[in-house]
């Protein structure tokens, strides 16, 4: 008679617990290939690792903190499954495969975005990619979708964020190079492409988020400002 296969690792139940999440979603994730199924030990029993704690911590991440949708998601796993499977060579591959995931949204308008934008938009965005030595083609997605975004802000006569773009873009700036330096970061134990991924879609809903929290101090601080000028008129 055989002997029982060893029994290491933790049923669905004990993973689900670990990470807060219910068993019928982690069947889910399953499913729907954005977490590797456990190795079974019976017909109807299978074990997980630490891999798959981390891995389920990185979907939710991904999903709940980031809003990628599960298509999104499963793109970037199956990159990130690929990475592990590639040496360190082909790993830049990989990193370059995340990039391409993590893409800009496409315009509106697609292709043809740039050529319908208008013309004083086109000027501003060059001058400030040249200004800033920013190499991203002009017929990128992350070009295009500047140039939307400004010529929308100009419609709504919003035109004081092109007035500010270079205040915007120092803080861009800021945010690329703190994640170049994560991205080259030795201390983390996961591969380059997840630390893009985590860098590019969780570092930027923290920028988002410091920015809400920076805003909220600078209208109190302008508020009470205004509160002080007001009351000083009143009283001189």
């Amino acid at each position: 008679m055989s002997p029982a296969p060893p029994t290491t690792g933790m049923r669905i139940a004990e993973l689900g617990r670990t990470c807060g999440v219910s068993t019928p979603t982690i069947k889910y994730y399953i499913r729907e290939g954005l977490l590797p199924a456990g190795r079974l030990t019976s017909s109807n029993q299978a074990r997980y690792t630490e891999e798959h704690v981390h891995r389920l911590r990185l979907i939710r991440a991904l999903l709940e903190l980031g809003g990628l949708s599960v298509t999104k998601v499963r793109s970037i796993v199956a990159v990130l499954d690929g990475e592990s499977d590639l040496s360190c060579r082909g790993r830049g591959t990989a990193r370059l495969d995340a990039l391409e995931v993590l893409a800009a949204p496409a315009p509106q308008d697609g292709p043809l975005a740039i050529l319908t934008a208008n013309p004083r938009t086109l000027a501003l965005v060059y001058a400030l990619a040249e200004r800033r030595s920013w190499h991203a083609p002009a017929d990128g997605p992350e070009f295009a979708r500047v140039v939307e975004i400004l010529d929308t802000l100009g419609e709504l006569d919003e035109h004081h964020f092109a007035d500010r773009i270079d205040a915007y873009a120092d803080a861009a700036e800021q945010a690329a190079t703190a994640d170049a330096e994560l991205l080259h970061s030795s201390t983390s134990g996961t591969g380059p492409a997840e630390r893009l991924v985590v860098a590019a879609v969780l570092g930027d809903q923290l920028l988002s988020a410091l920015r809400r929290l920076a805003r909220t101090t600078a209208t109190t601080a302008t508020t009470a400002t205004t509160a002080t000028t007001a009351t000083t008129a009143t009283t001189g």
